[in-house]
């Protein structure tokens, strides 16, 4: 009877010991690591790497770098949340993800949002929860050849911008570009809904899909008109950004809306003689586009939750730092009024001013934006592929409708 006793005493002491190994262990994990989520080859993961070292010596914490493709990021995120084993403690997300996992993301309602470059604080808040520390944000500006396009002639209205790219049409180079392929076709055609007035994009304030509105209408149609020019090359089904800058970089195209980024690219690529940019062009609206914002976000299922929140602090408070990085954007309004007084750096100064306006806006913050931005890509393929315009807008409307159900 007493072996037994003992024996069991041992037992109970040898599991005790072990289950405090083990709870030391992971303490020690939580405490002194977090891993983070990044797109790979992006800028995030290049600061990451840069800034890792200096937190940990600032906080002690060692910063586990999770770089993975962008077409990868939103199903890993996703996999681990619903599997409730979520293996990151920061996430950088892209604004159109935001509303799938609001409920995973923990709100930082007290951070200080003065210095957030403008729309940065709408378009990371959901229902009332500041959900992320903007990274940068990308939007369309004019980018053109200003050694052909004099300062007092660069277009600011659609009728400017069509007439000057017929001016400046030759047998060798087109006078601008239309986005038709993919997500990039999407967020031109909602560009331009912004600039002809639309009120929300794709939902109205009171949540009614208003893609047949007349903003719509007129922004398709100035699509169409572009697309179906002599002024622009035949293909417009099969260009987007990257496309659009080749072109103009090979010195086919005078100018381009395209995204701020890729200015300091055609710099590089022509010199910064020859090439300027402006802010965006308006309609009968104003000048006004749709956003392209990353968030970085602590994840509610942390262990290490407090650690998480000093670092996207951390990183917030590095955000110049991306300035020096290959796309040149950022975040925060004074980065980019400190970056615009350099040379090579003028698109930032476009993007402020473009932000600035009015009628710029996001996108809608909708769980189901990845099947509404099918719908939308299939909008503008078929009216720049003929099309009638008000019915491929009233069909459409219809399916958003039945998926926003």
């Amino acid at each position: 009877m007493k072996k037994k006793i003992l024996s069991i005493v041992l037992a109970v002491a040898m599991a005790g010991t072990m289950l405090a190994g083990c709870g030391a262990k992971k303490e020690a994990k939580n405490k002194n690591s977090i891993t983070v989520l990044v797109e790979s080859g992006s800028p995030a993961e290049a600061l990451a790497k840069e800034t890792a070292a200096s937190f940990e010596e600032e906080t002690g914490c060692e910063v586990i770098i999770d770089a993975v493709a962008y077409t990868g990021m939103y199903d890993k995120l996703s996999t681990e949340i619903k599997a409730k084993q979520v293996a990151h403690d920061v996430a950088c997300m892209d604004v159109v993800w935001l509303a799938a996992f609001a409920d995973a993301i923990e709100a930082i309602n007290d951070a200080d949002t003065s210095d957030f470059l403008p729309t940065l604080q709408e378009s990371g808040t959901i229902d009332g929860s500041l959900l992320g520390y903007p990274m940068w944000v990308n939007t369309k500006v004019l980018i053109y050849r200003k050694d052909l396009i004099p300062e007092d002639k660069v277009p600011q209205t659609w009728e400017e911008y069509q007439a000057l790219a017929k001016e400046l049409k030759t047998d060798d180079m087109s006078g601008t570009t239309v986005f038709g392929s993919g997500s990039d076709a999407v967020c031109s055609f909602l560009d331009f809904a912004c600039q002809a007035g639309a009120e929300g994009l794709v939902f109205d304030k009171d949540g009614n899909v208003n893609i047949t509105d007349q903003a719509y209408v007129d922004a398709l149609n100035f699509m169409v008109e572009n697309a179906t020019a002599d002024y622009t090359p035949d293909d417009s089904l099969a260009t987007a950004a990257t496309e659009s800058q080749e072109l103009f970089t090979n010195g086919k195209t005078a100018m381009q809306l395209n995204w701020s980024h890729q200015y300091p690219a055609a710099v590089e690529a022509l010199g910064a003689d020859k090439v300027g940019c402006a802010p965006m062009i308006g309609g009968s609206a104003g000048v006004g586009a749709t956003t392209g914002p990353w968030y970085e976000c602590v994840m509610k299922g942390s262990e290490n939750k407090e650690m998480a929140k000093k670092y996207v602090e951390y990183m917030y408070n590095h955000n110049a730092d991306y300035m020096d990085l290959t796309l040149k954007i950022a975040g925060r309004t004074s980065v980019y009024e400190e970056a615009g007084k350099e040379t090579g750096n003028e698109h930032t100064t476009a993007v402020l001013e473009t932000l600035r306006a009015e009628q710029s806006q996001a996108r809608p913050m909708v769980t189901t934006w990845a099947q509404i931005e099918e719908v939308l890509i299939g909008v503008v393929e078929a009216s720049l592929g003929g099309a009638d315009v008000n019915e491929t807008l009233e069909s459409a409307k219809a399916e958003i409708e039945a998926i926003a159900r």
